[in-house]
């Protein structure tokens, strides 16, 4: 293991946060969040949810690796998870995509089942009787990302480690062997090492500390709160085979989104009347009563590069500036395993064979990486 260095971390969201409770073990580490809080922007909305047979391979991989942490939460977390069955359903004329997913899927997801549409319609009876089919995963979790996130932050603060709120980098540069980084608020800090975990800002941050341009892509998504007017608690979420609708159960109400994916500059995102006009819209055609208003509608980011894995590794280009970004909706269900994986890398430390089997497939040089 390498000697102690002075890590600083952009961004206080789940990657940051993490991974920055991991490092404090070993290294003194400072996370610099520009917001009033830690996970202000997309942690905070996230659906909350953990499934296994998700995105991709790499994807899968991780979050398979990251299972354990949230059903056997270690020492100093609370409870971090409740089961919650997932189920694909689709209509007669879509039904060919329900069989793909499970063509897909079923060889590394053995307990994925094909289901009846009479079968999904007994658990949610509100669903209209066109759903022919689906697939059905009882392994997918419910997940309480306040928990998540406060076990980080007190572990974070157990060992030593700080957190800075309100502190937005605008110039950082390397000199001396070490970042010199100063914030909108006029203080400055040094590091021997920086870690962009800045999610949406990512490559606004890269750019500061001149590291290598990554084709990173905030996407806007919709949430909506509804009330089914039923008892839904007991119900499994339910995602639509064509991908443009999933709703779940949120205490006596039902999470809705139309799933949308709306390039976005990085910002503070708010829904847009449109996107949940069509959420609601989707809704209504898929269900037998009709809900007519929200009762509450939110949105967030999540950060794509072009083949949907994420970047995890050390700058080609920049000297001690470490790659934690492009978490696009899985960033939450992932982080036990991506935490581990950054912390062995930055320390120097040999990584598990699952993990080290995926570091040349999410590293900032990989030649399918488009960068500017």
């Amino acid at each position: 293991m390498t000697e102690q260095k002075h890590i600083v971390v952009v961004g206080g969201g789940i990657a940051g946060l993490s991974l920055a409770s991991e490092l404090a073990l070993d290294n003194q580490v400072t996370i610099l969040e520009a917001e009033m809080q830690p996970g202000y922007h997309s942690t905070g909305r996230s659906a909350a949810v953990f499934v296994i047979p998700f995105v991709n391979d790499v994807v899968h991989r991780l979050s398979v690796a990251s299972e354990r942490f949230f059903v056997e939460p270690p020492k100093g977390f609370d409870c971090l998870s409740q089961r919650l069955t997932n189920v694909l359903v689709a209509e007669a004329d879509n039904a060919d995509q329900v069989t793909a997913f499970l063509d897909t899927w079923s060889r590394r997801c053995p307990w994925l089942k094909r289901v009846t549409g009479g079968e999904i319609r007994d658990e949610v009876p509100i669903l209209k009787k066109e759903i022919v089919c689906g697939a059905r995963d009882e392994r997918s979790l419910a997940l309480d990302v306040h928990n998540i996130l406060e076990g980080h932050r007190r572990r974070l603060l157990e060992r030593n480690g700080s957190i800075e709120t309100r502190a937005r980098g605008v110039e950082m540069s390397w000199q001396a062997d070490r970042w010199r980084i100063e914030l909108d608020n006029g203080k400055v800090l040094f590091g021997d090492m920086l870690i962009n975990a800045a999610g949406a800002w990512a490559t606004e941050v890269a750019e500061l500390a001149g590291a290598v341009q990554v084709s990173l892509q905030p996407k806007r998504r919709t949430g909506i709160i509804v009330d089914p007017g039923v008892d839904s608690t007991s119900w499994p979420m339910i995602h639509v085979a064509s991908g443009d609708l999933y709703f779940k159960p949120e205490t006596s109400m039902l999470m809705v989104s139309p799933a949308d994916e709306t390039d976005s500059a990085p910002c503070d995102a708010q829904p847009d009347e449109w996107d949940v006009a069509v959420g609601m819209d989707r809704l209504n055609q898929l269900v037998t009563i009709d809900i007519d208003r929200p009762e509450r509608t939110w949105a967030g980011l999540r950060s794509f590069v072009p083949d949907r894995a994420p970047v995890i590794g050390f700058d080609p280009q920049a000297p001690c500036f470490f790659w934690l970004a492009a978490f696009g909706g899985f960033g939450v269900q992932t982080s036990p395993a991506y935490s581990r994986m950054a912390s062995g890398l930055i320390n120097d430390e040999s990584l598990p064979d699952d993990l080290e089997a995926l570091r040349e497939l999410v590293a900032p040089d990989r030649p399918n990486l488009d960068r500017g």
